[in-house]
């Protein structure tokens, strides 16, 4: 029975293709060898670079575990990881053709060193990827960490962490099981965290100088994560690109409407709680994506209700984090933030591909602002830009980033933390021209080539890797000592962001990345000074921005 048992267990390893014997892992050689508390792991040598994918950090999300806190990952010792091949995406909806992919069991993180690996004490990058909570994974290509582990010798680790309904579905019957419900994935990436801490050593990494990094959900994510009691001393630094989750996000009672309306179309109805939840644990991977499906990317215009976000549950994410930051009740640890200069096209050309006309234009502003419309068109005229569009585009760029990257800016600066602020000012006309548009400053930190199914292919040519060189040693330099700036007098000085009160208000000092990277002040000063009253929720989002 015993020897029944051994060769069940080593067909279902051989058939994952993930686990191999010791003795097999070094006779390929001991490069990109790491031993764990887990087991042993071989990666993929790369050269400069060592890659190890998939690493399971959390235990498979799947049965019993649907809609519960991460657990705990099973140990594969004595065997070896074979950790050569990327995990697949978490279960979500194509943002390409609206069909289903990825799986449940996707609770895996993929790690990039130098090679060889650092003796000790590397800094290390945890990047959360972005998708608006609803697709994408750590394999995007964009955000292969690579090319800037390989140039600056940091270690680089990318988790996914569960989407749409499987890691936001926040329902009166899982809260009363655990009152987490609803951050599931806000979850998995602490989850990841944890096993940076415990796992980061022996790739070279130090677990006592972590930081934590995104772009878009991602960097909305490492917003949430600086207010998050639960996530505090789990990383050391924190970089936000194009996102600070300080606008209105959803509360538990926005979510339970979301939830019932979704239980109703799988069926899983009543007044019994056990039962409704089986129910729902009962459903295939396929009916739960299709149950109340979120638009397949944000957009200005709200084409779907449904949104699969983090909430406010007054647990893990205590108060809505714009309070949090202004009571100072944050991590206060040194932050680098900032946005792109067109930020708000993105979002604008997705709604309105084609022109706008100036009656669009108003009565877009009318269904996403309510009585506040005349004041922003005001603040907002169509005679001040190229076209309607333009306008609208602006104002989305303005509103719901930079004036927000800003406004954190300032209230992290209040408590006497070091926060550093930017604007991403480099055209790539080949992928988008004339605009700097949401997400493409991406590529420049991690140093890849562009490719769909974000944006048209295109290499970096010399003087993009020249600024990716640049933009790597500003996060690096970062990530080491939660200071971006060198004493190499060639390098540009990048000032701390201070914000006077009173007269003398000149600061506000930020670095601008253009062909020339140069030092900027007051950035969009009047823009921002607009908005400082409003509190919306995301312009983006699935409801309008002046819902209650």
């Amino acid at each position: 029975m015993k020897r029944v048992a051994q060769a069940v267990t080593l067909a279902i390893a051989c058939a994952a293709g993930m686990l191999m014997s010791t003795q097999v892992a070094r006779m390929q050689g001991t490069s990109c060898f790491v031993g764990t508390t887990s087991g042993a792991i071989q990666g993929l040598d790369r050269g400069s670079s060592c890659a190890f994918l998939g690493i399971p950090f959390a235990a498979p999300p799947t049965g019993s575990l649907r809609w519960k806190r991460p657990q705990p990952a099973a140990s594969w010792a004595p065997s070896t990881l074979n950790a050569l091949t990327p995990p697949l995406s978490c279960a979500q909806l194509s943002a390409a053709t609206g069909q289903p992919t990825g799986v449940e069991n996707c609770l895996m993180l993929n790690v990039w060193t130098p090679n060889p690996l650092p003796a000790a004490g590397a800094p290390v990058i945890v990047w959360i990827h972005g998708g608006g909570f609803a697709n994408a994974s750590a394999n995007f290509a964009a955000q292969n960490g690579q090319n800037l582990a390989a140039l600056t010798g940091a270690v680089i680790v990318a988790p996914n962490y569960r989407l749409g309904p499987f890691g936001f579905l926040r329902h009166d019957a899982l809260a009363a099981e655990d009152s987490a419900a609803g951050n599931y994935g806000l979850l998995d990436q602490r989850a990841a965290l944890i096993w940076v801490r415990d796992h980061i050593a022996a790739f070279g990494g130090n677990p006592n100088n972590v930081t934590i990094a995104g772009q878009s959900a991602g960097a909305h994510s490492v917003s949430l994560h600086l207010v998050a009691q639960g996530s505090a001393g789990l990383f050391h630094r924190a970089v936000m690109q194009s996102g600070t989750m300080s606008f209105r996000m959803r509360t538990a009672a926005d979510a339970q409407q979301q939830a019932v309306e979704f239980a109703t179309a799988l069926g899983c109805t009543g007044s019994d709680a056990a039962v409704v939840l089986t129910c729902l644990r009962s459903k295939g991977q396929n009916e739960v994506l299709a149950a109340r499906p979120p638009s397949l990317a944000e957009a200005f215009t709200e084409t779907s209700r449904t949104q699969w976000t983090p909430i406010v549950d007054g647990v893990e994410i205590s108060d809505q984090p714009r309070y949090l930051y202004e009571r100072g009740q944050f991590s206060q640890v040194p932050v680098l933030l900032g946005t792109n200069r067109d930020e708000g096209w993105t979002f604008v050309n997705r709604s309105f591909p084609g022109a706008l006309t100036t009656d669009q234009y108003e009565t877009a502003l009318e269904t996403e602002f309510g009585a506040d419309a005349p004041a922003i068109r005001a603040q907002y005229p169509v005679s001040d830009v190229a076209s309607p569009k333009d306008a609208l585009a602006r104002l989305v760029g303005e509103a719901e980033y930079v004036c927000e990257a800003n406004r954190v800016a300032r209230l992290i600066e209040r408590t006497k933390t070091p926060v550093f602020l930017y604007s991403f000012e480099y055209e790539v006309d080949p992928v988008v021209t004339d605009r700097v548009v949401h997400g493409l400053e991406v590529n420049f930190v991690f140093g890849n080539s562009f490719g769909p199914p974000l944006f048209a292919s295109y290499s970096l040519g010399a003087a993009d890797l020249a600024l990716f060189r640049t933009i790597a040693g500003y996060w690096t330099r970062f990530a080491y000592r939660g200071d971006p700036n060198t004493d190499d007098p060639t390098v540009v000085h990048w000032p701390e962001f201070k914000h006077p009160t009173g007269r003398g208000r000149a600061a506000d000092k930020y670095l601008a990345f253009d062909v020339i990277v140069r030092e900027g002040k007051r950035q969009r000063e009047a823009q921002c000074d607009f908005w400082e009253s409003f509190f919306l929720r995301s312009i983006s989002g699935a409801v309008p921005a002046s819902a209650p």
